[in-house]
C-alpha cells in the first residue's frame, strides 16, 4: 500500500503491523489511595484526555511509593485511554506522548505502551493513532452503554500500515510543528475569549 501524499526520497510501500507491535503494553490500576497534593507526580487518569489529544492537568497529584514506583512514565512513552466519559467517543483510544521522563503516572483505564524506538517513532505513532480516520478502528470496537469501552486484548490485534522508520520521523516532525503551532495559537485563543469574559462581566450589569 503506498499513499497519495509523500515526501521526495520515499518510494517504498508501508507495512501491515498490529497496534500490539508497537511496543511492551501495559495496563493502569487505580492509585486514587496514592492521591496527595504533596505528590511528586503529575497523575493520568480519564479527565486528562482532550479532544485536541493534548493532556489536560486537573491538579490530581500522586505520592512517590511502592505502588506508583512501577506506574512511573519515560519519555517517549504513549498512553492510551480504554474508556469515555460518554457514549459519544470523543475521548477513547486518544494517545498521549510522554515527553519527559519521571514527571507522571497513570492510573486505571489507561494502558501504557513503551515504544520500541529502534523500529517506530513516537512521534509518528502518536499522531497518526490520534488522526480522525485511525481512531475510527479503536471506536468501531467498542462496547458499554452510558459509558463506552474498549478491552486492549482487543484492539491490540487491530491493523495499521506503517512506513520505514525514516519515514516515520519525517512524518512525524511535519505533523507534530502542525500541532505544536495549533496549540500555541489555542492558548492565545483561549486567553483572548477569557480577557472578553471579563470586559463583559464588568461592562454589562
Amino acid at each position: 500500500v503506498i499513499p497519495e501524499f509523500r515526501f521526495n526520497g520515499f518510494a517504498n510501500a508501508w507495512e501491515q503491523r498490529k497496534l500490539e507491535n508497537f511496543g511492551k503494553a501495559t495496563g493502569g490500576t487505580s492509585i486514587e489511595s496514592e492521591f496527595s497534593e504533596d505528590g511528586i507526580y503529575k497523575v493520568i487518569s480519564i479527565g486528562s484526555y482532550s479532544e485536541n489529544s493534548v493532556y489536560n492537568d486537573q491538579g490530581i497529584r500522586a505520592i512517590k511509593s511502592d505502588k506508583t514506583s512501577n506506574r512511573v512514565l519515560n519519555k517517549n512513552d504513549l498512553t492510551m485511554i480504554l474508556n469515555d466519559k460518554t457514549t459519544s467517543g470523543n475521548i477513547i483510544g486518544r494517545v498521549l506522548l510522554i515527553e519527559k521522563s519521571g514527571i507522571y503516572v497513570y492510573n486505571q483505564r489507561t494502558e501504557r505502551i513503551e515504544i520500541n524506538i529502534n523500529e517506530y517513532d513516537p512521534v509518528f505513532l502518536y499522531e497518526m493513532l490520534n488522526a480522525p480516520n485511525i481512531r475510527e478502528k479503536i471506536i468501531k470496537q467498542a462496547q458499554g452503554n452510558t459509558q463506552i469501552y474498549v478491552n486492549w486484548s482487543t484492539i491490540a490485534m487491530l491493523d495499521y500500515m506503517i512506513p520505514s522508520k525514516k519515514e516515520q520521523v519525517k512524518i512525524g516532525q511535519f505533523l507534530h510543528s502542525i500541532s505544536n503551532i495549533i496549540t500555541l495559537y489555542q492558548r492565545k485563543i483561549d486567553k483572548i475569549k477569557n480577557m472578553k469574559k471579563a470586559m463583559l462581566d464588568q461592562m454589562f450589569i
